[in-house]
């Protein structure tokens, strides 16, 4: 965030990862890191517009990765996965927490899904949890104030979150982004 609040600090454009790429180019800092950057830079910047949302008028996209692969009786709709609350993954604790406070949760297979969802349901905030490459697209593709919470594992099969980060975003209680990735 130093390289970040340098960057600002000499009027640089950094509201699109290709500005934010050349701007780091430019100051001499490592570009390795730009993804992270980006959406760790984002979640900054709309973090008060998006707290100041009601949980009912906010929607939580999962990604279809953190299904348990092997044992998931989850049908896929328009909607997304339908969670059948087995047990066998954390979307199951998400999706019951999240609905008590009043937010929508959508399980999709990816990006694609989640746009065309934010776009039908038109919530006024969005908390993504996703890989890296997805909260960038996500980042630059959706125009209300969002959130993004990166997998601990990658990977397109039998991925991991931290509960408890998903629920300190959404709460307002901070965004442990740079938490320790597999």
């Amino acid at each position: 965030m130093k390289i970040v609040q340098k960057l600002i600090s000499m009027g640089a454009d950094i509201s699109t990862k290709k500005a934010l790429k050349i701007a780091l180019k430019t100051i001499g800092a490592k570009e390795e890191n730009v993804d992270r950057i980006y959406v760790e830079l984002k979640n900054s910047v709309n973090r008060d517009d998006f707290m100041k949302v009601p949980m009912k008028d906010r929607i939580i996209t999962l990604p279809a990765c953190l299904r348990d692969s092997k044992r998931c009786g989850a049908k896929l709709t328009k909607e997304g996965y339908r969670c059948v609350m087995c047990g066998m993954c954390k979307i199951g604790e998400i999706k019951k927490r999240a609905e008590k406070a009043g937010t929508n949760v959508f399980i999709v297979p990816g990006g694609s899904m989640a746009l065309a969802i934010v776009k039908r349901h038109k919530p006024k905030a969005v908390l993504g949890v996703a890989c890296l490459n997805e909260l960038v697209g996500a980042a630059e593709n959706i125009h209300v104030p969002a959130q993004g919470v990166r997998l601990l594992k990658k990977g397109c099969i039998d991925t991991d979150v931290n509960v408890e980060e998903v629920f300190s975003v959404l709460e307002g209680n901070g965004n442990n982004f740079n938490a320790k990735r597999k």
